[in-house]
């Protein structure tokens, strides 16, 4: 990377530069710059606000500007400042600070992280994940101020947008963050998150190698899970151009077969090893309402940066609307929300903030103390205790052999299950024809600690709609006129049991009944449907667009993009426009079956 530096013509501008950074405070600091010699013309940069942290004086704010800018650095009590233009943390052999960094609009230059082509399955469709032209790009620029005695203070990190005025129009409504990081903690062939990488080669040259694995379930460094597959980063946040977060966090990658795609997701996380244990932020704008206070959730310990699972490849908003048309009953859902990341200044594309499912989760919005949640997700224990978790398997054991047709013994049921939970989150899961659900993508919670002043905290189980983009016409699989009844009472598992069982006693059928047609009826109704469609569609075009063609270039070439979102939107438009006249009648042909028995 080229960067053009220029010293100081005046010393009264370094003075101002140089003065004490003790406290907090703002100002603005002249910004004309020129050559050593007075042959070279002098420049003047705009003014910027300028802000404090850790002791150093950065003379302008993260943010979005216009024009170049001119970064002046300065530390108090003879302290001498070194500094990283890359992401990478800075140390006491990075670049030392001497004269302003010219900030730029670095657009134009070659890709370094996005030159990485070794990042997604099949490997042999390496090309494939290169964008055709360079990517946007911001500058980041991550400094710390080192004492005379070797101290080497917390590195304080800022990112600078410039000219995107002229760029995509959603940049200026869309929630931005900045990600900075060291490269090899993503792209290192040992130790980097995001590559093919030695766990790959590994498996290749070993024992477990079969060339007939599914790409999506060969091993890799970035399949690989847990803490030590962890990574130190700076997360800022966005909004109308200004910064209004920055912190500290830990990042994974997220998902199952997800995670072999080029464009990965991102578990972020908040803890005290990396300064504040929790993230306090409205990351949803206000849209996401605690179930127990009725307020907006704004604490997080931590979150996702979802790449649209399935729907990556086709409208990115599938699980948002799916989980909009289903918020507001007595099953829990997640908040989503739009965004933009760039990673150490490169455009990473369109992400959704995610609400992360765990006890932090279920406390918020339900008042129950994280310590009192259990958490059984894909049939086993996520959070909480065993002797709960043996509970769940008691419960499931029974329901597999229990005659519900017994009032009483449905009353039992009744006691340990929220069934009208599980009569919403089932109707709904029907209805969309999720194909990636029954054991799998399923979920749900109880307060192991009774509380009456609490009704969630019954100690009765409840569900959680989680991942639902497998679903609504996709890939062409999950169409309209499927038999989801037929498809869900064929499986073996917990949700098939109990809906089996259930249905053989005529009060929870016609409960079933009236609950299964009020969500056909106004939840998932195709003129509903339609319209959420119509404003998402529109909202989410150029950004996926621009999302394809960064990840996946090699299969979008020549306005295959337009056609491939227009199709998307299409498809999902058919799944809504037909799914009532087939559902209906399978719900219809269904109780009459049991009603028969």
């Amino acid at each position: 990377m080229k960067y053009r530096y220029h010293i100081i013509t005046a010393m009264m501008l370094l003075t101002a530069a140089l003065t004490s950074c003790s406290g907090n405070r703002t100002e603005s600091i002249p910004t004309t710059v020129g050559s050593e010699t007075t042959s070279e013309e002098t420049v003047q940069y705009p003014e910027t606000e300028s802000f404090e942290s850790e002791g150093i004086l950065f003379s302008a704010r993260s943010g979005f500007y216009d024009s170049d800018i001119a970064l002046f650095l300065s530390a108090d009590d003879g302290r001498n400042i070194y500094y990283t233009l890359d992401g990478s943390m800075p140390t006491a052999d990075s670049t030392a600070y001497t004269e302003p960094i010219i900030i730029t609009d670095r657009s134009s230059e070659p890709d370094v992280l996005a030159a990485h082509s070794d990042i997604a399955q099949p490997a042999d469709s390496s090309r494939d994940w290169l964008p055709q032209k360079p990517v946007d790009k911001a500058t980041v620029v991550r400094a710390v101020a080192v004492s005379p005695d070797g101290t080497v203070s917390p590195a304080v990190s800022a990112t600078y947008f410039i000219g995107f005025e002229d760029k995509a129009d959603y940049y200026k409504d869309m929630t931005i963050i900045s990600l900075m990081t060291d490269e090899e903690g993503l792209f290192d062939y040992d130790k980097g998150i995001y590559v093919l990488g030695k766990a790959y080669d590994d498996w290749k040259s070993g024992s477990e190698y079969d060339p007939e694995t599914p790409y999506y379930f060969m091993p890799a460094n970035f399949t690989q899970k847990g803490r030590d597959w962890e990574r130190p980063a700076t997360i800022q946040f966005f909004r109308n151009g200004v910064a209004e977060l920055t912190q500290d966090v830990g990042i994974r990658i997220h998902g199952g077969a997800t995670r072999s795609y080029p464009q990965k997701s991102f578990n972020i996380y908040a803890r005290s090893d990396y300064g504040l244990p929790k993230l306090d932020y409205d990351l949803f704008r206000g849209n996401v309402i605690s179930e127990s206070d009725k307020c907006p959730v704004t604490e997080f310990d931590t979150f996702m940066l979802r790449n649209g699972g399935n729907d990556a490849m086709y409208t990115r908003f599938r699980d948002k609307l799916v989980q909009r048309l289903a918020a507001g009953h007595d099953f829990l859902t997640q908040g989503t929300e739009p965004c933009i990341v760039f990673i150490d200044g490169e455009y990473w594309g369109h992400y959704e903030i995610t609400e992360k499912i765990d006890d932090a989760y279920v406390s918020a919005h339900c008042g129950v103390p994280k310590k009192d949640v259990c958490i059984v997700k894909k049939e086993e224990l996520d959070e909480g205790s065993e002797e709960t978790f043996a509970e769940w398997q008691e419960l499931r054991d029974w329901v597999a052999a229990a005659d519900l047709s017994d009032d009483a013994e449905y009353e039992k049921l009744c006691g340990l299950v929220d069934m009208q939970s599980f009569m919403e989150y089932v109707s709904a899961e029907i209805y969309i024809n999720n194909k990636n659900w029954d054991s799998s993508n399923m979920a749900m919670w109880k307060a192991q600690t009774t509380d009456d002043s609490n009704n969630f905290a019954d100690g009765r189980w409840r569900f959680i709609m989680f991942d639902v983009d497998y679903s609504t016409g996709i890939y062409g699989e999950a169409l309209p006129n499927t038999d989801s009844f037929e498809r869900l009472l064929n499986k073996e598992c917990f949700l098939s049991d109990l809906l089996k069982a259930a249905l053989h006693n005529e009060t929870f059928r016609g409960e079933f009944s009236k609950t299964f047609m009020e969500i056909a009826d106004n939840d998932f109704s195709a003129e509903r449907a339609n319209a959420e469609t119509d404003r998402l569609s529109e909202e989410y075009k150029d950004m996926t667009k621009d999302t394809y063609n960064r990840f996946w270039s090699g299969w979008f070439r020549d306005g295959a993009d337009e056609e491939n979102y227009n199709e998307a939107v299409e498809m999902l438009r058919n799944f809504y426009n037909k799914r009532y006249e087939y559902i209906v009648k399978y719900l219809e042909e269904f109780l009459a079956e049991y009603s028969n028995t």
